[in-house]
């Protein structure tokens, strides 16, 4: 069964849209090999539907239905009215049958929102179709084709996720200096995440904000997939433990640490440490 689900199509669920958008995805997803298929909101919230491996949902479809008064009420956050009109709960529960979601919307969306839909994404429209494409052509490795056998050694394979290329390169070297580590770079989220299933990294040192995935929604994909041992963390950012998703089913059971920005050298290689000796 394992086998031959790694060989089969990335199933993408669209929500039902009243306007040819809904044609332009189906169209592009199924020109770069996936499935997609058109659903309601109401469905992807039921026990016994729409089953599949990344949802596409348009934040702005779900909010047209809105009752005029919340709709027109821009004090009212944006999780709070899909609660009130959609019944979504507060949990990681609310799409029960898919793997990973992407929220569509035209406007501003906060991390704590997505965080709290669920959503490892959002996809700002109007966006590119390559910015779709390069999201699950990632995901389709991540959840369907598994993952690399690594090179055997004594070594540590830590890698570097920051998209700011100076940061990358000064824990780079802070690292290099410690004989027993091995270590790569990486600059988005999405980039980490192929590193993760080539290399297989023991640990991996993450900023918070970041291109395409943050470093928590890194942490929430790798959790979908199926891999043998999931890599330890460590979160750099000056609001890390201020943001963290304690009460998140993806967080328990990860070994993770914190380390503010700016870093301190003696602290990062401290936590590292720590979080690598936790794993095994």
């Amino acid at each position: 069964m394992e086998a031959q689900r790694r060989c089969s199509k990335l199933q993408v669920l669209i929500t039902n849209q009243q306007n040819s958008f809904e044609h332009v995805l189906t169209t592009n997803i199924q020109n770069w090999g996936h499935q997609a298929i058109v659903v309601t909101p109401s469905s992807i919230l039921s026990e016994s539907h729409a089953h599949g491996d990344v949802l596409l949902f348009d934040l702005d479809e779900a909010l047209h239905s809105a009752s005029p008064i919340e709709n027109g009420n821009p004090q009212v956050p944006i999780a709070s009215m899909l609660w009130a009109e959609n019944g979504i709960k507060k949990d990681d529960k609310h799409w029960r049958h898919v793997r990973l979601t992407i929220a569509l919307s035209s406007r501003s969306v906060s991390r704590s929102t997505l965080e709290q839909i669920g959503a490892v994404a959002l996809l700002q429209k109007p966006f590119e179709m390559s910015r779709l494409q390069r999201y699950l052509r990632v995901f389709q490795k991540l959840l369907l084709e598994g993952e690399e056998t690594p090179s055997v050694g004594e070594k540590i394979r830590i890698l570097v996720v920051d998209d700011d290329v100076a940061i990358a390169n000064a824990v780079k070297q802070c690292l290099n200096v410690e004989s027993n580590y091995e270590v790569a770079v990486a600059h988005d989220g999405l980039e980490a995440l192929e590193q993760c299933l080539d290399w297989r990294p023991h640990c991996i040192v993450a900023d918070l904000i970041m291109p395409w995935l943050d470093g928590y929604q890194v942490i929430r994909c790798l959790n979908k997939a199926s891999l043998h041992t999931i890599p330890a963390f460590v979160i750099m950012s000056a609001l890390t433990q201020f943001e963290a998703p304690w009460n998140r089913p993806y967080m328990r059971g990860n070994h993770v640490a914190y380390v503010d920005k700016p870093f301190n050298v003696d602290h990062l290689l401290a936590a590292i440490e720590q979080v690598c000796l936790d794993r095994v």
